[in-house]
C-alpha cells in the first residue's frame, strides 16, 4: 500500500528514507515479490514525490541487497535462484569465517550477541518465527560489525539480507516443532564459544563448518517446501 508523505517529510533525506522504509516493509511482507519491477515514475506519481526521491530510496535498498538493477538499469526486487543458494552459502561461509577470525583477534565484546541468542530462545518458546529470524539475521550482522572491517561488513550485509529475506525466512510459514530451532540456537552458541576460546584460526575454521551445517539445513528445508508445494498442486 502506498505511503502518505506529508509536510512532516519535507527534507529530501527524510523523504527518501521514508520511501525506502515502506518499500522494505512491502518486500519483507511479500507485497512486492522477487523479480517484480519497481518503476520510478509509477511510484513517484502514486506518492506525489519527485522521481529523484524514488531513485534515492532505491539506491538505499540496492545497497542493502533488497533491490537489484538489470542491464537496462531498471530496479527490481532482488531474487535468488534456488540453484544459486549453495554458492551464496559458500561465499558466506568464507566471509563469516574471516569475521570470526577478526572478532577473535580483537577480543571484541560479545554481550550483545549473547542477548540475541537469548532472544532467539525466547522466540522459540513463543513460537514466533518472524522474531526468531529477525534476531538470527541480526546476530550474524552484529558478528560482522564486531570484526571492525567496514568493507567486510558491507559485503556480508549485501549477502545476508537477501539470503534471509528471499530464502531463509520463506522456507517456513510457521515454527511448528522446536527441535530444528533449538539445534540452530546450539550452533549459534557454539560460534560464541569458539570465539571466546581465543584461537583466531580455530574460530575461522569452526564457524565455516557451522555455516556448512546451516547450508545443509536450508537445502533440506527448501526441498521439503518444494515437495510440499508439488503435492498440494
Amino acid at each position: 500500500m502506498p505511503i502518505a508523505l506529508n509536510s512532516a517529510f519535507n527534507s529530501n533525506s527524510l523523504i527518501k528514507d521514508t520511501i525506502a522504509s515502506q518499500l522494505r516493509l512491502d518486500i519483507l511482507a511479500g507485497r512486492l515479490v522477487p523479480g517484480e519491477p519497481i518503476v520510478e515514475g509509477k511510484w513517484a506519481t502514486q506518492l506525489g514525490v519527485a522521481q529523484s526521491s524514488i531513485r534515492a530510496a532505491l539506491h538505499i535498498l540496492e545497497s542493502e541487497g533488497f533491490v537489484e538493477r538489470g542491464q537496462g538499469r531498471s530496479a527490481r526486487v532482488a531474487r535468488i535462484p534456488m540453484e544459486n543458494i549453495p554458492h551464496f552459502f559458500a561465499v558466506r561461509s568464507a566471509l563469516e569465517g574471516l569475521a570470526a577470525r577478526l572478532v577473535t583477534e580483537r577480543r571484541a565484546d560479545l554481550a550483545g550477541l549473547d542477548q540475541l541468542v537469548a532472544d532467539m530462545r525466547s522466540a522459540v518458546t513463543c513460537r514466533n518465527l518472524a522474531a526468531f529470524y529477525e534476531r538470527d539475521l541480526r546476530f550474524h550482522l552484529t558478528l560482522c560489525e564486531r570484526a571492525g572491517n567496514p568493507v567486510l561488513t558491507q559485503m556480508l550485509r549485501r549477502l545476508l539480507v537477501p539470503l534471509f529475506t528471499f530464502v531463509i525466512i520463506r522456507t517456513h510459514e510457521e515454527m511448528g516443532e522446536t527441535e530444528r530451532w533449538t539445534r540452530s540456537i546450539a550452533q549459534h552458541e557454539e560460534i560464541l564459544a569458539v570465539i571466546r576460546e581465543g584461537d583466531p584460526k580455530r574460530a575461522e575454521e569452526e564457524v565455516g563448518k557451522i555455516l556448512s551445517y546451516f547450508s545443509t539445513d536450508i537445502d533440506e528445508l527448501t526441498r521439503e517446501r518444494s515437495r510440499s508445494g508439488q503435492e498440494r498442486g
